[in-house]
């Protein structure tokens, strides 16, 4: 006799419910750290343990997922306003003290995601564009208010660009992975923030001596030098992943080929603009500083040296901020190194001035003052920026040396 059993029932697994929500986080993280052309549709789906085909169930490409993120960032942004929105209708210092805080901490809940800002005015889309900006401006016109209440002598246009400086402080925690605790990175930024809103120290720091982005010794026509120049332009212009040997070539007057005759290719073509870039602003500051005559002169040396670079080699430091990623493993270790450790080296110059500040924190305000001057310079344009310099000047000074501008000490024995 043939005794029948029945199959034991199959499993159906369903789809988790937070399912496009892991998708969306894994999505701007990757973007966050990596930029657009470094992460594929492929990459995100195997972040969150899903097919290709899968992920297309809630987003139609890559393009909606980066902008998603964008929309992300913003929607938070604009919640943690509306929350410390009236906080303190009567007192325009707590009220900005509030706005503040409340971004502080949003930036530092999405640290790993809030990057997304450095990338979006070159990947969105020009429709995405303009609306994403206008809530963006909204975002600095809530914090903007409060500024001109504490300080009316600042035309709107003055106030905009003070509020911007003062964001972009605090979306530098997105740019590196230092650790301090959460309410010691809110106290320390907006501490930075509310010395920039209150203040107006004019730095009197000396004008810094900038050496040229090409060395003397490079001859006229040298096709090496040419094709650097080229590259760092079309880098700047449109991105490094969005240009072909080919156009490279054609901007110098050379086939594709010839471009291998200088250069292995693209790739050490971007490594040489950085070593470039490095190597020129190692160069300036060690010169500036060695010439200091007290601590708070070395830092204003330093920054003069760092707006100075920024603004007159616009595009090759431009390519320098943007395109690390893109740089071979190799070269992309060591240049990590060396920004590193010219940091550590600027952040042991600020705490001559500031002892009260441990090493991570003088870290943390140094990449805040650096971010300013990268920041400004893209929302500002080149005509603009090359103008504001001694303003980003002031700003990126304020943001290091806090409020109480000291006049100078004496220079410890060991410089």
């Amino acid at each position: 006799m043939v005794i029948k059993t029945s199959s034991p029932p199959v499993e159906r697994r369903s789809r988790p419910k937070d399912r496009r929500d892991r998708i969306a986080t894994a999505a701007a993280i990757a973007f966050s750290e990596r930029g657009y052309h470094g992460v594929s549709v492929e990459d995100i789906a195997a972040e969150v343990g899903i097919t290709k085909s899968a992920l297309y169930r809630h987003f139609p490409g890559k393009y909606a997922l980066f902008l998603n993120s964008a929309l992300i960032l913003l929607d938070a942004l604009e919640a943690a306003l509306e929350q410390s929105s009236g906080a303190h209708p009567g007192n325009p210092h707590e009220q900005l003290r509030a706005h503040l805080s409340s971004i502080i901490g949003t930036t530092i809940t999405h640290r790993r995601t809030a990057g997304i800002y450095r990338w979006k005015r070159r990947y969105l889309h020009k429709k995405d564009r303009q609306p994403i900006r206008t809530r963006s401006w909204e975002v600095n016109r809530a914090i903007r208010e409060c500024v001109i209440r504490i300080r009316p002598e600042l035309s709107d246009g003055d106030a905009f660009v003070t509020v911007a400086a003062m964001l972009s402080v605090i979306g530098s925690i997105t740019a590196h992975s230092l650790v301090l605790s959460p309410r010691r990175v809110e106290q320390l930024l907006l501490d930075a923030c509310t010395a920039i809103a209150e203040s107006d120290v004019a730095p009197t720091g000396r004008p810094a001596t900038v050496p040229e982005a090409v060395p003397e010794s490079a001859a006229v026509g040298n096709m090496r030098e040419d094709l650097l120049r080229a590259s760092v332009q079309l880098f700047h212009d449109r991105g490094y992943a969005e240009i072909g040997v080919e156009e490279i070539a054609a901007a110098v007057g050379l086939p594709a080929s010839g471009v291998y005759r200088y250069y292995p290719s693209k790739a050490d073509i971007l490594a040489a603009a950085f070593y470039r870039a490095i190597d020129g602003l190692e160069a300036a500051v060690a010169e500036e500083v060695r010439t200091a005559t007290d601590p708070v002169d070395a830092v204003r040396a330093l920054t003069a040296v760092y707006v100075d670079l920024s603004f007159s080699q616009r595009e090759l430091m431009s390519v320098y901020f943007a395109e690390l990623i893109n740089v071979a493993p190799g070269p992309r270790a060591d240049l990590r190194l060396r920004q590193r450790s010219n940091i550590e080296q600027w952040a042991a110059l600020l705490r001559e001035v500031r002892p009260e500040l441990s090493v991570v924190e003088s870290r943390f305000l140094m990449y805040g003052a650096l971010n300013l001057v990268s920041d400004l310079g893209v929302f500002l344009g080149p005509a603009a920026a090359q103008q504001e310099a001694p303003r980003i000047h002031n700003l990126m000074t304020i943001t290091l040396l806090g409020s109480n501008v000291p006049e100078g000490q004496a220079w410890h024995a060991s410089h």
